[in-house]
């Protein structure tokens, strides 16, 4: 990791932290927020001190990679969830395969592999990775693009919630318009309809209108993203 930018990413990474929370750690737009990620601007020293606070590391390792790197983790530790259920481990989460959930069929879908079909969290791990005490309509599913790296890498494990069937403030959304799904980052605009937006820069931002956004279906709403060793659960 030789850049501020793959460092932050690590970070990320590794904590499940989103642009929309690094802006917030931050406190600037969601677009500088994401070019720091890509490496496109540099935060400035503030900026790095409320970053590097957050992460608990320090301002020298962000910026110059001095000092001790964290030692990486499984970000799903068995201490936290496992796929047998047992006293400790009670809060089942299953896998959605979200074009079924959209109505969509018909799609060969290999690059979506159903590798793990339920996990079960601990109390500790619900409140980690999902922010819930309860797993009552949360789900995980896998993303098969690169449209939202770096935010979701393709083949993370995501936790989304299957409750949320509209469009509820800014955020990453599982839906489908016209038998095609998307996992996207929604928008609303003053001047009506929607913004859909993909983190990686190479796909650009596209308008729903309102007459398109009332014939989409919401699957659910982006809770976190994990990248796991499966092999170690």
């Amino acid at each position: 990791m030789n850049t501020l930018a793959e460092r932050l990413s690590y970070l990320m990474t590794q904590t499940g932290t989103t642009i929309t929370k690094l802006q917030d750690v931050a406190g600037v737009s969601y677009e500088m927020a994401r070019r720091y990620t890509l490496g496109t601007a540099t935060p400035r020293d503030n900026k790095v001190e409320k970053i590097a606070e957050y992460f608990q590391v320090s301002p020298s390792y962000l910026k110059y990679g001095q000092g001790k790197a964290p030692e990486k983790t499984t970000a799903l530790s068995t201490e936290l969830v496992t796929t047998q259920r047992d006293n400790e481990h009670r809060h089942r989460i299953d896998y959605l395969d979200v074009y079924l959930a959209a109505g969509i069929s018909g799609i060969e879908n290999s690059d979506y592999p159903e590798i793990i079909s339920t996990l079960f969290l601990s109390d500790e791990g619900m409140a980690r990775f999902v922010g819930k005490r309860s797993s009552q309509g949360v789900s995980i599913v896998n993303v098969p693009t690169d449209s939202m790296e770096p935010t979701i890498r393709k083949g993370d494990i995501v936790f989304i919630d299957t409750t949320i069937n509209c469009y509820i403030g800014d955020g990453i959304y599982a839906f489908s318009i016209n038998g095609e799904l998307y996992i996207k980052r929604i928008q609303k605009l003053m001047s009506g309809g929607y913004r859909m937006i993909s983190d990686n820069q190479a796909y650009p931002p596209e308008i729903i209108s309102d007459e398109i956004y009332a014939n989409a279906q919401f699957v659910g709403k982006f809770i976190r993203t994990v990248h796991i060793d499966v092999m170690n659960l």
